[in-house]
């Protein structure tokens, strides 16, 4: 099975290295190749930096024509909340019959599994300016029951690009707190139980801190990462996994870019990630560097 995994940076090589680890102990029925392949055309110009919303489809469209021309993948995962709200209006997902999906499905399936169980809850979605402005997450959840008086959609900029390159957290946990801050005050209703959503794949890596921020306002939330759970849509509700106690599925990692990683992203996801996915990192530290790529 050839996988292409792709985000705007490197937020979302927290999936694969969650879809490493879950090979490790189960069996799909034939060796796995994942290629990661950042999608951002520059370290200091990333789709949230570009003008309008035709420029972003305009570049997200070239990049997944040639990729999929290049990588010949069975499946390409959208792991960057930005791309995944922006990838059904792409030309690409509209005349390709290639399997496309995106993390924004896994997390409104995620989300709604939560309102059902409990029926009081309100959310507070983190995430890009682009993913908050496209306002995906909240017009789907409402489309799924959930009363818009119940969603509080907040925006971090700069957040993504300060947490993969501050190992020490300092600065991160700062943004966070006024994030939180943020959303706090926007928070119309008492909910018996609250949910942190984290619709950005780098803000996973400092889950611990939104959570501290919200007990520092007095509210007990559940972060809910969908990163996490990500194998349950690549693997698992597809019905060819099984636990197996013996040897698991092969499974080989390369990470692509067009620009050289900066070594302070590499020390910090490497921290984050290097106990559960050496591979993955691994790939990610000896990353092949196509300037030409798209």
């Amino acid at each position: 099975m050839q996988l292409l995994i792709t985000d705007s940076g490197v937020g979302g090589l927290s999936v694969c290295a969650f879809a490493e680890e879950f090979l490790r102990t189960h069996d799909i029925g034939e060796p796995v190749r994942m290629t990661y392949v950042n999608a951002s055309p520059e370290n200091d110009f990333g789709y949230n930096s570009m003008a309008s919303r035709n420029e972003k489809l305009e570049n997200f469209d070239r990049f997944l024509h040639i990729v999929t021309e290049r990588y010949a993948p069975d499946l390409i995962f959208v792991a960057c909340n930005t791309l995944s709200v922006l990838m059904a209006d792409t030309l690409f997902a509209k005349n390709t019959k290639l399997p496309l999906r995106g993390i924004v499905e896994t997390g409104v399936d995620r989300l709604v599994r939560e309102f059902t169980e409990n029926p009081d809850s309100a959310v507070a979605i983190f995430g890009t300016q682009t993913t908050i402005d496209e306002q995906t997450y909240t017009e789907r959840l409402k489309l799924n029951g959930i009363d818009d008086d119940r969603i509080v959609a907040q925006a971090c900029p700069s957040l993504a690009d300060t947490i993969s390159e501050d190992l020490r957290g300092l600065k991160a946990q700062a943004k966070i707190e006024a994030y939180v801050g943020e959303a706090v005050s926007k928070s119309p209703l008492p909910a018996t139980h609250h949910l942190t959503y984290l619709a950005c794949t780098h803000y996973g890596y400092r889950k611990e801190y939104f959570a501290a921020a919200f007990e520092e306002h007095g509210v007990l939330t559940k972060v809910v990462n969908p990163n996490e759970t990500v194998v349950e849509d690549l693997f698992v509700s597809s019905g060819r996994s099984q636990v197996i106690p013996g040897p698991a599925s092969p499974v080989d990692v390369e990470f692509v870019t067009r620009y050289r990683i900066p070594e302070t992203a590499l020390e910090t996801i490497s921290f984050f990630l290097g106990r559960i996915a050496p591979k993955t990192i691994q790939a990610f530290t000896n990353f092949t560097y196509l300037p030409d790529l798209f």
